[in-house]
């Protein structure tokens, strides 16, 4: 008889068969989070960074800022993509700075967060945004394409400021036009 026949087989496996199933079922549903690590939540900044981000009284909307660069002449799809890429850059700062004020960007919002894009006319004009937002402790993200389409590689497209409240924003682009 071959191995495949013999009893012995046939109860090894069986008890294999019991004790895999047995163990599965112990693991999903008796201990349901048994493969996440237990690890003390601890701030995101723990040298006193998560209160420069934060503002004393949010009683006006938040908002997000995106300065799109008019001199470019880039065409809508490109913007689109550009706004895209700031959006998703001053999510990312806020989810890592400030997860309260992200809270009050999504919260205010009525749609996930209200985003206002704006003409600036050059690099240099652009530069000076960001320099004011940072005197200001408002987040902002310079965007750089990659220049494979429309642009040069690591020109300066867009910059995102904010989320913040609208009158901290106001100082900042308050001189800005739709774009």
């Amino acid at each position: 008889m071959g191995l495949i026949a013999s009893s012995s087989y046939l109860t090894v496996f069986g008890a294999g068969t019991f004790i895999g199933a047995l163990s599965t079922y112990f693991l999903l549903k008796v201990r349901p989070n048994w493969h996440k690590p237990k690890v003390k939540q601890e701030p995101v900044w723990s040298n006193g960074m998560e209160e420069r981000y934060e503002f004393e009284n949010i009683d006006d909307e938040v908002r997000l800022v995106l300065g799109v660069r008019n001199d470019l002449k880039m065409q809508k799809g490109k913007v689109a993509a550009q706004c895209g890429h700031g959006a998703m850059a001053a999510y990312a700062n806020v989810l890592n700075t400030s997860p309260a004020l992200l809270r009050d960007w999504l919260k205010n919002g009525k749609s996930s967060g209200t985003k206002i894009a704006l003409r600036v006319e050059s690099e240099e004009q652009l530069l000076d945004l960001d320099k004011k937002a940072k005197e200001l402790n408002v987040l902002s993200s310079i965007i750089r394409d990659a220049g494979q389409t429309q642009v040069a590689p690591g020109t300066r497209t867009v910059i995102a400021i904010g989320p913040a409240p609208k009158s901290v924003l106001e100082k900042i682009t308050g001189h800005l036009k739709l774009y």
